[in-house]
């Protein structure tokens, strides 16, 4: 959730609950005593209890592997409602066992399991029938959870509203809710604490003057408005979750579910950080909502089972370490990796004639640098060496490489280590950085599983294995060009198995 923002969207449930009841006495209401939200632009540092009715949605990837995925709100001990969208793929319901939720926690952390955290399986996905993915119409799920919470003061359900129908909620214009959820913050990242915010719910007339191109298609009674115009707001990966109010007697009531907003611009699906953001209407839904939990409703079976490999895997993913993983946090521990008092984290490699490139140290004995530089300075007699007078020992080339832009990378035996450590970047290209400079992956103009082509305005004096790094200063590329000639890179990622089997596998 930003303080700049709105939210985008995500994926529904529901049998084994029939006959739950659809409200509790106690439903609503914080067992401990927190102080009341004060959000002017989105605030984290939640502590537990304050929203116990809130969850997150994890997708599952392999067995070993999940990453968050929506919100959710606890409505009863089996039943959670979040968005359509969150739960579906093309129209059709996921498939339950993909789905985990977890309560009770206040980081985005699905390997938490203690005390007050609960992990809970979907039984079943209840997709609204009249589900759109297109336009958002009910853009609202049921899910069936396969165990009943243990209802504390750390998790328990929030009240639901009456069921009001084709007429809405028309009472709730002007008044003040707040949205709760882990979404984007104003550093376009996702949150890792829960955050909250709190928002004025908007008369129609004035959501749909705001953006008639936007609210024109979407706007409905099933849709609450809501936010302000300044920048705060909900933002993506807070989809799915709640929009609350606090009534007179102190119990807190879901009004809406996060479901849509406009997006930033046309070549950006980030939130737009001037227009409200709408929510599903629970009162709306709220008959729906009964007959589901009661008797189970009408369960959507045309459940489209994607493959995993179907899931979009840009969020976040919790999994086990690689082993280069394993090693970055230990070298970091230590203090040994680059950082920006510690430069320049490199070594120019020369021999009589000239300086061939440069090469990184990613352990304690290997640095990596590109296979063409690295077999230029050991196939001759004249071996490149540093500017210490360091010996290449031993060159690793990829036994894919063939003298191209493939698997152009090699690891060279340099030990000891006389500069800084680099981590080696494990995870998909997103911002991407050379010399201190954003390179954008729009500019790309041709690309491989092994490499990227940039196909920049302006010209960059890169050398020969110069590292392309991502905002954690970890190394997703290297550079194959001289200065001057069409910029290359390598990406690591897709050679990053046969790396760490050299680096950290002493078999090999």
């Amino acid at each position: 959730m930003r303080s700049h923002a709105v939210l985008l969207l995500l994926f529904a449930i529901l049998s084994p609950f029939a006959g739950a009841n659809f409200t509790s006495p106690s439903c609503g209401t914080r067992k401990t005593s927190h102080p009341k939200p004060l959000i002017v632009a989105g605030i984290g540092s939640i502590p537990a209890g304050q929203w116990p009715w809130h969850g997150s949605i994890w997708y599952r990837l392999t067995r070993t592997s999940h990453y968050y995925a929506c919100g959710a709100t606890l409505v009863s001990e089996l039943c959670v409602l979040t968005a359509g969208h969150c739960v579906s793929k093309d129209g059709n319901a996921l498939n339950e066992r993909l789905l985990t939720v977890q309560f009770g926690s206040v980081r985005r952390n699905l390997l938490q399991s203690a005390f007050p955290v609960q992990t809970v399986a979907v039984a079943e996905i209840h997709l609204h029938r009249d589900y759109s993915p297109r336009s958002f119409l009910a853009d609202i799920a049921l899910l069936a959870l396969r165990t009943k919470v243990t209802v504390n003061e750390f998790v328990s359900p929030v009240c639901l509203p009456g069921a009001l129908g084709s007429e809405g909620d028309p009472g709730l214009s002007g008044r003040e809710a707040v949205a709760v959820g882990f979404g984007m913050t104003e550093a376009d990242e996702s949150a890792d604490e829960l955050r909250q915010l709190r928002l004025p719910i908007v008369d129609y007339v004035t959501c749909l003057e705001s953006n008639r191109e936007v609210f024109g298609r979407s706007l409905s009674a099933g849709i609450l408005c809501a936010g302000r115009t300044n920048g705060s707001t909900v933002c993506n990966g807070d989809s799915g979750g709640g929009l609350f109010t606090e009534e007179s007697d102190g119990r807190w009531v879901i009004r809406g579910v996060t479901s849509f907003t406009a997006q930033r611009g046309w070549n950006d699906s980030s939130c737009s950080l001037n227009d409200y953001a709408g929510f599903v209407s629970v009162a709306y839904y709220g008959a729906w909502i009964q007959s589901v939990m009661r008797t189970g409703g009408e369960i959507n079976k045309k459940e489209a089972r994607p493959r995993l490999a179907t899931i979009p895997t840009t969020a976040s993913v919790v999994r086990e370490l690689r082993i280069s993983e394993k090693k970055c946090k230990e070298y970091r521990r230590q203090g040994l990796t680059i950082s920006s008092s510690t430069g320049p984290g490199h070594l120019y490699l020369y021999n009589s004639s000239s300086t061939q490139g440069l090469v990184y140290y990613i352990s304690d004995e290997y640095a990596i640098t590109t296979a063409d530089l690295a077999i230029g300075c050991f196939q001759t007699e004249d071996i490149c060496r540093t500017i210490l007078g360091t010996r290449i020992q031993k060159v690793f080339a990829h036994p894919n490489y063939t003298g191209g832009r493939d698997y152009n990378v090699a690891l060279v035996r340099l030990s000891p280590a006389t500069e800084p450590l680099w981590c080696l970047s494990s995870e998909p290209l997103s911002k991407l950085y050379f010399e201190g400079r954003q390179l954008k992956l729009s500019s790309v103009s041709a690309e491989a599983p092994t490499w990227l082509e940039f196909d920049l305005n302006d010209f960059i004096p890169s050398k020969r294995g110069s590292v392309v790094y991502n905002e954690h200063r970890d190394i997703a590329g290297l550079m194959h060009n001289r200065a001057g000639e069409v910029v290359v890179m390598t990406k690591l990622l897709a050679m990053l198995d046969w790396i760490e089997s050299i680096v950290w596998n002493e078999a090999s």
